[in-house]
């Protein structure tokens, strides 16, 4: 079985670069996505990042994904005969691990949030009731 220290080493150096690519974000290079994205909705429920804005938290919640999927996928290499439900429950008690790391990261993650991806969110909204205003 894999050490827990592992995944957190993991955990904490996707949210490392997470935190060190997030003042690059730029909300005016948003892609539009043509369906809903299946994976962030309950990651934001679960983290308690309703309000981020899906550009900037889906860089984070598929790394979180990354890092669980190799966890995964390197205990089903060590014990080949697991059962479907026996990996969906590892699946499941390692995204809750991962939860409770970024968790205890919270406020950290916010005062990151709140330095680099409000203002430019702020700067957006301001652009956007200037343009209408001058409709």
């Amino acid at each position: 079985m894999l050490r827990p220290y592992r995944l957190e080493r993991e955990l904490d150096r996707a949210v490392a670069q997470w935190l060190g690519w997030l003042p690059r974000w730029d909300p005016a290079t948003a892609r539009r996505r043509l369906s809903p994205c299946a994976t962030c909705p309950a990651w934001a429920d679960d983290l308690g990042f309703d309000e981020v804005p899906h550009g900037a938290l889906h860089a984070l919640t598929t790394s979180l994904d990354a890092v669980i999927t190799e966890h995964v996928r390197r205990s089903v290499s060590l014990q080949p005969f697991l059962s479907d439900e026996a990996i969906d429950g590892l699946r499941d008690q390692l995204r809750r691990e991962a939860i409770a790391w970024v968790n205890r990261q919270h406020s950290h993650i916010l005062r990151a949030l709140d330095a680099y991806v409000e203002p430019k969110v702020q700067h957006m909204a301001a652009l956007l009731l200037a343009d209408l205003g001058g409709v």
